[in-house]
């Protein structure tokens, strides 16, 4: 009997932490980690690069964590369309674009997104973005995961030998980079549905339309169920969690109220160093979870591999019930955390934490 297959031995001789690291989101769950700017099922259309870091098949349909890198354009990303069965969030990675939703007949609403901001767009929301600045990346999370069969479907496969973030263009003006109005009427099938009728409203007035909402200057609440809303980077909910020998700051983007039936969790959380005197904990969880660097350095241990390090937009995938350990050597972290379930990382952080106003940690 090999007691090694049936997992009554531990695995740490036969893995190195060089087997965790993949060129693709691989076609099952299992542990893994894409550095930033690999070519992770990456596809082109037209100026904007899309790398999907985990797909449907890889979180077993939970969630598709993807980026797309675009150069300025004078047109829209996209032309306006809704999903009926997908939640889409848009964070910015770096750059700046804008986004304009509206669900119904609600007012519409548009922003200006620097780097940290994060837009939420719930089903039947009708949407569109545009790319501001040279060099743009926006992060995306998509529930359930599976929504890259669109891009597929749309762009042109690609690789780079020097991971370059986008393909430089002979202008920068590209025009729009979705498909046509045609194109898009016909994309039904992968839950895009046209709303060709939908005019972006062009009044953004201190980056925000209305321009009454206090965009980057007022502190922000979670949106309703169901509506879409805007986080600037910073200004949400902060929740300060120092159980486990470094301090951590919460900072919610979507929580199971919002999510609803789409069954997922995002938010971002800040680390300082672990201290010396502790290390740091085993977490496990029924649902599976992603990181996503965003700035500094994250160390991470997943079940019995040993420890890799997570540069900036780097990205770790821990499947379902699969241990891991995650802390920081350096002075300051941030990462993305992408959890399925109602009851991820990041919601048990909040449950231990405390309310905090700051995105900053105490001095001692």
């Amino acid at each position: 009997m090999n007691l090694l297959f049936l997992g009554l031995l531990p695995l740490v001789a036969s893995q190195s932490v060089s087997d965790l690291y993949v060129d693709n989101a691989p076609s099952s769950p299992r542990p893994y980690i894409v550095p930033h700017y690999a070519n992770s099922h990456a596809v082109t259309i037209g100026s904007q690069l899309y790398r999907f870091t985990v797909t449907g098949p890889s979180s077993d349909y939970a969630f598709t964590l993807m980026s797309t890198n675009a150069p300025y354009s004078g047109s829209l990303g996209v032309l306006p369309h809704i999903h009926r069965k997908h939640y889409e969030n848009f964070f910015n990675f770096k750059g700046r674009f804008q986004l304009w939703a509206q669900y119904g007949e609600d007012e519409q609403q548009a922003r200006l997104l620097t780097q940290g901001d994060y837009g939420s767009v719930p089903r039947n929301t009708t949407h569109t973005f545009q790319i501001l600045d040279p060099d743009t990346e926006m992060v995306g999370v998509i529930s359930p995961g599976g929504f890259e069969d669109l891009f597929y479907s749309l762009g042109t496969n690609y690789t780079s030998a020097t991971n370059t973030p986008y393909v430089p263009q002979a202008t920068n003006d590209s025009s729009a980079s979705g498909p046509d109005p045609d194109g898009i009427s016909g994309l039904e099938s992968f839950d895009v549905y046209a709303q060709l009728s939908f005019e972006p409203r062009r009044d953004i007035a201190n980056g925000s339309a209305p321009s009454d909402k206090g965009w980057h200057t007022d502190s922000a609440s979670l949106g309703k169920p169901g509506k879409p809303y805007f986080i600037a980077n910073n200004y949400g909910p902060k929740y300060l969690n120092s159980k486990h020998g470094a301090y951590q700051i919460v900072q919610p983007l979507v929580t199971s109220s919002q999510a609803q039936d789409t069954n997922f969790t995002l938010s971002t959380v800040i680390m300082s160093r672990q201290r010396a005197s502790s290390s740091a904990p085993t977490w496990t969880a029924a649902g599976a979870i992603a990181f996503e660097v965003l700035e500094g350095s994250v160390q991470i241990q997943i079940g019995n591999y040993p420890a890799a390090r997570l540069e900036m937009g780097d990205v770790a995938f821990v499947p379902p019930s699969v241990s891991y350990r995650y802390w920081t050597e350096g002075s300051y972290a941030k990462f993305l955390s992408v959890n399925a379930g109602r009851d991820g990382l990041d919601q048990r952080l909040i449950q231990a934490g405390k309310d905090w106003a700051y995105p900053t940690f105490p001095r001692y």
